[in-house]
């Protein structure tokens, strides 16, 4: 992607110097939410560790197939397949926050861990040494995961920059507009090369039709549920239900999401009922296999605060079963970029229909009194944004010209945060607002530069480096 997109690669080396020369780099905040166990096997099951490592007795490991997260239990990842030193081993692997959490959990004692091949672990003791055994006495490999290994590091916790208009907005205002527009172009270009890295590391952890499904399966979650949405299609990986009848696909949905046990049979409504009972004589025959998922700290995690009746996660899920539904239209176009056409993909989109959640919010609403879209169109832009082209750029740069005239279809609080901070009531802020790429831009910028100063834009260097993109 860097050759043919060398934008990208002028923003990286301006957002590299900006911060050069100075006594120290800005501090690191912290982390935007603990390290929960569920936490980390989501991130190596997405593959965001990558899959290269070095074992603590220096072993080659090489992961060749992340196996599937085991829903029951014993081992965290079933039938996996792992390269150490050259040599292929096919088994479990076990992750654990803690070394010693294999011997405190008592898992060399246990039969069912005697197939473990890799123990995965975060923290130990700076003193002491803990080797990984089984109840046969066979000594695991072990890898220490690095947070560092991340493709964008640990998510930090970083407070808003002040919504006041910030020391950049005067050399900004000096710069010609098409000096602005290439700034933007740029920091646009970089957070899309920046998506492409990580969606692709999920490509090449668990092939490209999950990494479509999960990766879209999250847009559907929108800002307040991501996470539930990218654990929901770790656990029912496409190639599970892709091929199952609609109804059956749904009862596991909506099983493993929660749903199904928070929603009283008895206080539905009629048509809810139907539903329901649908789906249930369906879920009770595979309930048992997911008793993992609904313990506690595993089971789903949903907000509910403050949601639109259109965002509740319960309709988009309804989304999510509809586009499965329709699953061969909807991701053959993102196997192979020469197949990608903007038009027909956003139609097969919002076109998707269902008999109960185009007519319904959540299991608890009446009836709406016409169908209501399952994706609008600026889901879809998201989708397109955050999904498509980051995968297909690598492979059609020519799709980059496509990108540039995307409309931005919907505004939220980060761009208007963003900018006021760089624009205020310049005439900028209306010029510089039109297009998607305009938003990628802006909000890379406010990340790269207002939200990693920590003097109150005081002593941000930004503003006087500004004359070099120029």
């Amino acid at each position: 992607m860097n050759s043919t997109l060398p934008l990208a690669e002028r923003y990286a080396r301006f957002r590299d110097d900006v911060f050069s020369g100075l006594d120290e780099s800005p501090p690191l905040a912290g982390f935007a939410e603990p390290m929960t166990e569920l936490h980390l096997q989501s991130l190596w099951f997405a593959g965001e560790f990558g899959s290269e490592f070095q074992g603590t007795n220096g072993e080659r490991i090489q992961i060749r197939d992340f196996g599937e997260w085991n829903a029951g239990a014993g081992p965290d990842f079933r039938n996996c397949t792992v390269l150490i030193n050259g040599e292929t081993v096919s088994g479990d692997i076990e992750l654990d926050p803690d070394v010693r959490d294999w011997e405190r959990h008592q898992h060399g004692a246990n039969e069912a861990y005697n197939q473990v091949v890799l123990h995965l672990f975060v923290d130990q003791p700076s003193s002491d040494r803990f080797f990984t055994r089984t109840s046969e006495h066979r000594e695991v490999p072990q890898v220490k995961l690095d947070p560092a290994l991340l493709v964008d590091g640990l998510a930090r916790h970083r407070m808003p920059a002040p919504a006041r208009l910030g020391r950049c907005s005067t050399p900004l205002r000096q710069m010609s507009e098409a000096a602005v527009q290439s700034l933007l172009e740029a920091s646009a270009q970089y957070r899309l090369q920046r998506k492409s890295q990580r969606l692709h590391r999920v490509v090449a952890a668990h092939g490209r039709e999950q990494a479509i499904y999960q990766t879209l399966a999250q847009t559907l979650g929108y800002s307040s549920n991501q996470r539930p949405f990218l654990l929901l299609a770790q656990r029912l990986p496409v190639r599970r239900l892709a091929g199952m009848e609609p109804v059956q696909r749904e009862a596991l949905l909506f099983g493993v999401a929660g749903f199904l046990d928070a929603t009283p049979y008895d206080e539905a409504r009629d048509e809810t009922r139907v539903y329901l009972r649908q789906l249930w004589e369906r879920w009770w025959k595979h309930r048992s296999e997911f008793t993992r998922w609904t313990e506690r700290g595993y089971e789903m995690k949903w907000n509910l605060k403050s949601l639109r009746p259109g965002n509740h996660p319960q309709r988009r899920l309804g989304a999510l079963a509809a586009m499965l539904a329709a699953w061969s239209r909807v991701s053959s176009p993102l196997k192979q970029a020469a197949a990608w056409n903007r038009d027909s993909w956003t139609t097969s989109l919002t076109s998707l229909l269902h008999d109960y959640w185009s007519l319904h919010y959540t299991l608890h609403s009446d009836a709406a009194k016409r169908p209501i879209a399952l994706i609008g169109e600026t889901r879809v832009q998201e989708m397109m944004a955050n999904v498509v082209y980051p995968l297909l750029m690598p492979e059609r740069p020519a799709l980059w010209s496509e990108y540039l005239e995307l409309p931005a279809l919907l505004d939220n609080q980060k761009v208007r945060r963003a900018v006021l901070r760089l624009f205020g009531d310049s005439p900028l802020a209306a010029a510089f607002q039109k297009k998607l790429h305009h938003h990628q831009g802006l909000l890379q910028v406010y990340e790269d530069f207002c939200l990693e100063d920590h003097s109150a834009c005081d002593d941000c260097p930004f503003p006087e480096r500004l004359a070099q993109w120029q």
